[in-house]
């Protein structure tokens, strides 16, 4: 079984409706890693509903959460620390607020990812008043949940804590409000000066009252994630591995649910984190890709693939090997249809990553990204006829042209140096080739001989190691004169590949 399909086996054995929670801070920019929870609670719902299940998939915007660290390119922004993220502008001017605009292109990415959660804002579910139930239940057994929280603190919480952030009446921060007393729902509060991780956030000074009906204000963390629980009758959650660390929040939060909301904790699917580039990925350090950046690069289903794989071992998504990412995927797709032998749970991944029903491609990324050079209108008749000399027949049109529009955008951001070329005009090929020994000359005239022939890329790469040897020259020299004849470089894609990718006159002509 993959780790899906256990989890599923497991929720089974709970009965009832399956609700599978998952959620992303609005603080920052949402970006792949803040994606995995939903895109691997997605894997989840289609594995129950394999086995009929009822079941229902949710996701929160934590929009009522302090905005505490300033993106990257967003300084104008630093006026608004301490403010719920729900009430900061646009940065770009299009929307309502800066959630609203993240939120929705979020979303929007994870519809082209076949990834459909129902969705939630926590400051409407506040505003609302959705969480009275639970949260007079907190209020009234506030000791007792001192009382579990301090089992994992180090500096024991006051008696007298108050289970309430206010957002402050008079200049709109919640960041800076310290509550001083309650009386039954209404929580009183002064707004002073605190530190928050973005920096000294200053308090007004202002002194009101919260009525919490009002929903102007928010719970603690690891307190609003059990009535979460209990509030959607969640039966399971993905979470990050710093969630479950010792004394981390999933901990303290599920004994809250168990003990004072009376709720059974959902089932943890517990991950490791994703890095980028070899960093932490990070709003406020601008190490960030979003879903969108990934669309114009790369198929979604190769993501889903790889957030898939592996649960418990954390992995780097580095940008320019996009193309080892798509071969892991390919090989995957062949194990699916029977072209390869291998592990069928790579199979049942490559299966449950698909958004429709599966087609067969099988022509290799940096293929694509040459193609999308070589090939300059991307005319598919063209690229068709260029890849049936190279034995590629058998795959979806539609998927190819896709691929190789997303392997060209790849080639100019991230590419190697190597993949990145444009053919030269006669003008300079020829003083290029005043240049090539007379022995080079004859061994790139020998290999536009070999054109004539029906050799795959294989086999024309052979013949190039052969020809050079039978004139005495080494193949590295004859690799740097191709590569220079074509494109004026000493280096470019696998060599055979390249040739047989471009128009065969065009290369003949060029090497005779």
């Amino acid at each position: 079984m993959k780790w899906f399909e256990s989890v599923a086996r497991k929720l089974l054995e709970r009965k009832g409706l399956q609700v599978i929670e998952t959620g992303t801070s609005i603080s920052g920019i949402p970006h792949i890693g803040n994606a995995s929870d939903v895109i691997r609670g997605d894997a989840i719902r289609k594995a129950l509903l394999e086995r009929e299940a009822d079941v229902d998939f949710i996701w929160v915007a934590d929009d009522s959460d302090p905005f505490r660290k300033i993106p990257k390119g967003m300084a104008g922004l630093r006026e608004y620390l301490g403010f719920p993220v729900k009430d900061i502008p646009d940065p770009e001017g299009c929307h309502g607020g800066f959630v609203d605009h993240y939120v929705e292109e979020f979303l929007s990415d994870l519809e082209e990812f076949g990834v459909e959660p129902r969705p939630y804002s926590a400051t409407e579910l506040y505003m609302c008043n959705a969480f009275h139930e639970e949260i007079e239940t907190v209020l009234d057994r506030s000791g007792e949940i001192i009382e579990i929280l301090n089992r994992f603190r180090e500096d024991p919480l006051p008696e007298d804590t108050i289970f309430w952030s206010p957002v402050c009446e008079n200049c709109g921060r919640i960041a800076s409000t310290k509550p001083t007393d309650i009386d039954g729902l209404r929580v009183s509060y002064v707004c002073q000066d605190t530190e928050i991780s973005g920096g000294r956030v200053k308090g007004c000074g202002f002194q009101g009252e919260s009525d919490i009906r009002e929903g102007k204000g928010k719970l603690p963390w690891r307190i609003e994630w059990a009535v979460r629980w209990k509030h959607f009758r969640v039966t399971c959650e993905p979470l990050g591995k710093e969630h479950a660390s010792a004394g981390g929040s999933f901990w303290t939060s599920r004994i809250i649910s168990k003990e004072i909301l009376g709720w059974e904790p959902p089932l943890p699917v517990i991950y490791e984190f994703f890095t980028l580039n070899g960093e932490k990925i990070s709003s406020s350090k601008g190490n960030v890709i979003t879903l969108g950046d990934w669309l114009r690069i790369c198929e979604p289903e190769v993501l889903k693939y790889f957030m898939y794989k592996r649960l418990n071992k954390q992995r780097d998504i580095k940008l320019s090997s996009i193309p080892s990412l798509v071969d892991e995927y390919d090989r995957a797709e062949r194990i699916f249809f029977g072209m390869e032998d291998g592990d069928t749970k790579e199979g049942r991944m490559y299966e449950f990553s698909q958004i429709k029903k599966p087609e067969k491609l099988q022509v290799p990324y940096t293929l694509c990204a040459v193609l999308s050079q070589v090939v300059s209108d991307l005319n598919p008749d063209e690229i068709t006829k260029r890849l049936e000399r190279q034995g590629y027949v058998d795959y979806s049109r539609e998927r190819l042209m896709k691929r190789i529009k997303l392997a060209g955008e790849w080639s100019r951001r991230y590419g190697p140096g190597c993949l990145k070329f444009r053919l030269i005009d006669e003008e300079k090929a020829e003083e290029v080739k005043k240049q090539l020994t007379a022995d080079e000359r004859m061994v790139l005239r020998g290999i536009a001989d070999e054109l004539d022939k029906d050799l795959n890329a294989e086999e024309l790469h052979k013949r190039i190691y052969e020809i050079s040897r039978e004139n005495g020259v080494k193949p590295s020299m004859v690799f740097r004169a191709l590569y220079n004849v074509l494109i004026g470089k000493n280096r470019g894609p696998k060599a055979a590949l390249f040739i047989l990718s471009l128009d065969t006159s065009f290369v003949r002509n060029r090497f005779k």
